[in-house]
């Protein structure tokens, strides 16, 4: 994964923590579950606890017209091609 230079190094360390493949080695499926993740040195400069009651002003607040305001996202149009259809016998999701 490259990250651009001006990426701060204990979030840095935090993510590649995440995006570990080895599900036996990543971050949030370790001993202490997600535990790791909010005691990592990144995430330790925050207050979780005014985090959690909504006390920490967001750092960017894009302007709105209104609270409908959807300006700020960009159209993307549906698509009118169906997705691929899957044989049964290899449905994921035949047991569910």
């Amino acid at each position: 994964v490259y990250f651009p230079k001006y990426f701060d190094k204990n979030a840095k360390a935090l993510v590649k923590k995440l995006l570990v493949a080895d599900l036996s080695k990543r971050f949030g499926n370790l001993k202490d579950g997600p535990a790791d993740i909010l005691k990592s040195k990144w995430l330790s400069t925050l207050e979780l606890s005014k985090l959690e009651t909504f006390e920490v002003p967001a750092p960017y607040k894009p302007t709105m017209k209104d609270e409908n305001d959807t300006s700020n996202f960009e159209d993307i149009p549906d698509s009118k091609e169906l997705p691929p259809s899957v044989p049964a016998s290899q449905d994921p999701f035949v047991d569910w």
